[in-house]
């Protein structure tokens, strides 16, 4: 079964960065993307960063129901990262409570380094 993002991707191949530069050399330059920057209330912060948190444990299972023709292995890495990510969520929410507690605020910064390389063959994406 082929997800929407995977139907996505391959129908805006032609819009990538890819296609700006030769098929047989993809770029590598880096993407440094920053994804949250600032001062947050307690409630804003844990917004941000639950939102961000729980997509990601949903992006993981829905990845261990596709997996069905996969190896074990494969839905043994997003089991991992599953109870990895609620283990980030309970020490975040117990940030977010002690900081509305002490009437402070979060200063969050977060970024996204992204690199272009050739695909491995039988490689499943990883988190």
């Amino acid at each position: 079964m082929e997800s929407r993002i995977s139907r996505w991707v391959r129908g805006n191949k032609k819009n990538s960065r890819l296609s700006k530069n030769s098929p047989e050399q993809p770029s590598s330059a880096p993407g440094n993307i920053t994804l949250v920057k600032g001062s947050f209330s307690p409630s804003e912060a844990a917004d941000v960063l639950l939102t961000l948190i729980n997509d990601k444990i949903k992006f993981h299972s829905i990845q261990i129901l596709n997996l069905t023709e996969g190896s074990d292995k494969d839905i043994a890495y997003s089991e991992e990262r599953i109870k990895a990510l609620k283990a980030a969520k309970a020490e975040i929410t117990e940030m977010v409570v002690e900081a509305r507690n002490k009437g402070l605020v979060l200063d969050i910064n977060s970024s996204i380094d992204i690199r272009m390389r050739p695909q491995p063959i039988n490689k499943q994406n990883s988190d």
